[in-house]
């Protein structure tokens, strides 16, 4: 493990720097329902879809995810996955109410490291299929490309999905269009906000000639009738039709349990105090339908966080319904949500834990990460002079993991107040090391040539005894030995560690 540039400049006439070597990592859980992922002879996932633009050093986000497709033989819990190649992967979780032919959209997290197509294997249960996601150089061209019936209809737009009036669009609600590319490239197309609803896509080009689009709406349809949906993108524009049907009238039904606790109660994704929930919060349960029907379920706020959903009942009998968690948690502890929908409420618990006593954490590219395995913090000397150390890992394996390095030049140890790579001359030195999990190293450092990084890396030791520190740190770190060009940024990152 290196330390950091500027104490090998001031204290060592060189350093030697241990190359990273990539590694892939897979990482499946089996969920509670039972089902195949569709593929055709080749193992390819179909049908399946890729969704948004995947350029080299640029992070992904809700717009970057994969649709596949599952055969479901046993309803209940999932989670899909993809291996980690190039720096990224994509998952998804939640849960199967009903058996037979269910898409799935998984999305997608990291940051693409270098550009070209990668196959992606993607796992549920026992089964596999493969999808092909293609990585840009960074900072391609926009596409030059035109509408099928420009100035006109959209010629051929093909419309999926229920389009009623309250019912919140989803993954289901897309439209196809079609294009005829001239230039290859980047593309982002978004239809004008009609009736409370708009629908986008944005991708990759990768050939010319003829082809189509996915758009996928959001929002929720404020009234019946039938609304045009002018689209634009590359100096082109058409318009495509949606017919929203009249509001469903209210389901009728119960909360099954109620007025006891909520029964079949699946809780996906992690709850820590200061954390906040994301879409991967998710409480699934059931509610006997006797009338179908357009129902919405709320919760109240417990510990900073409310459990919520809405949507259409459009069969009798027992019914799984997906409530998303909102807030941030605020305490630890369990406790008791109540959930209430047709006048019906029924509660489950929730139990909410701290960080581990021994922690590691920060958000890395907005991602929140831990390193709680093995972390630790020790003190060794380098050439006279006292090094604080703290590391940790996120898992069994080597990677990821995440090292802080501090030093005083002018002597003595590291005490608590705020160190940035900019204070060599106050005999600062400071480093972080973050090894990703394919093994790419990334790195910020005190440089005696570059007094003025902007932003500073910083740790703060907040306290520090003979067993024990704590404290926060926050910047970006590079590859290449600090050099870059990729980067990633890690943003509210803390520490509370044994002192050996």
């Amino acid at each position: 493990m290196r330390y950091f540039n500027g104490l090998a400049l001031v204290l060592m006439t060189g350093i030697i720097f241990s190359a990273c070597q990539k590694e892939l990592y897979f990482d499946s859980t089996e969920g509670q329902s039972i089902g195949t992922l569709q593929a055709d002879s080749s193992f390819d996932c179909l049908p399946s879809s890729v969704s948004g633009v995947y350029q080299a050093d640029s992070l992904l986000g809700s717009g970057n995810y994969l649709d596949v497709t599952v055969n479901v033989s046993q309803a209940g819990s999932y989670t899909i996955k993809s291996d980690t190649i190039n720096g990224f992967s994509f998952s998804g979780s939640g849960v199967f109410g009903t058996t037979g032919i269910n898409t799935v959209r998984l999305y997608g997290t990291g940051r693409p490291i270098l550009e070209g197509i990668n196959t992606f294997i993607i796992k549920y249960g026992t089964s596999f299929c493969n999808i092909d996601v293609e990585v840009t150089p960074p900072n391609q061209v926009p596409a030059v490309y035109s509408f099928a019936g420009a100035g006109g209809f959209c010629t051929g737009a093909t419309l999926n999905g229920t389009y009623m009036e309250a019912l919140a669009t989803n993954s289901s609600n897309t439209v196809l269009v079609g294009v005829n590319v001239s230039v290859a490239g980047t593309y982002d197309i978004n239809t004008t906000t009609v009736n409370g609803i708009s629908f986008s896509g944005s991708g990759v080009f990768s050939s010319t000639g003829a082809q189509q689009v996915l758009l996928t709406a959001t929002g929720t349809p404020a009234a019946t009738g039938t609304f045009n949906f002018p689209i634009s993108g590359s100096g082109s524009s058409c318009s495509f039709s949606v017919t929203f049907d009249p509001a469903a009238p209210p389901a009728v039904f119960t909360m099954e349990g109620a007025p006891g606790n909520c029964t079949a109660v699946v809780l996906s994704g992690s709850y820590v105090v200061g954390v906040p929930m994301s879409a991967n919060n998710t409480a699934s349960l059931n509610a006997v339908v006797t009338t179908p029907g357009s129902y919405s379920i709320t919760g109240t706020t417990v510990n900073g966080v409310t459990f919520s959903g809405s949507g259409l009942f459009s069969i009798t009998g027992t019914q799984t319904i997906t409530l998303t968690a909102s807030g941030t948690p605020a305490a630890t502890g369990t406790f008791s949500f109540p959930v209430t929908g047709n006048s019906s409420t029924c509660p489950f618990n929730v139990t909410f834990t701290n960080p581990p006593a021994d922690f590691i954490n920060c958000r890395i590219d907005g991602v929140y990460s831990t390193f709680d395995i093995d972390a630790i913090a020790t003190r060794t000397t380098i050439a006279g002079v006292e090094v604080l150390s703290i590391e940790g890992r996120s898992g069994i394996a080597s990677f990821p993991s995440l090292s802080l390095n501090l030093s005083k030049t002018t002597g003595g140890s590291v005490g608590t107040g705020t160190y940035t790579v900019n204070q060599l001359t106050l005999g600062n030195l400071i480093s972080c090391d973050y090894n990703a999990a394919n093994g790419t190293n990334y790195f910020a450092g005190t440089d005696p040539l570059n007094q003025s990084q902007n932003p500073a890396f910083t740790i703060v030791i907040n306290s520090i005894t003979p067993t024990r520190v704590a404290g926060t740190f926050a910047g970006p770190v590079k590859d290449n030995n600090g050099a870059g060009p990729a980067v990633r940024v890690i943003t509210q990152g803390t520490f509370d560690v044994p002192l050996q």
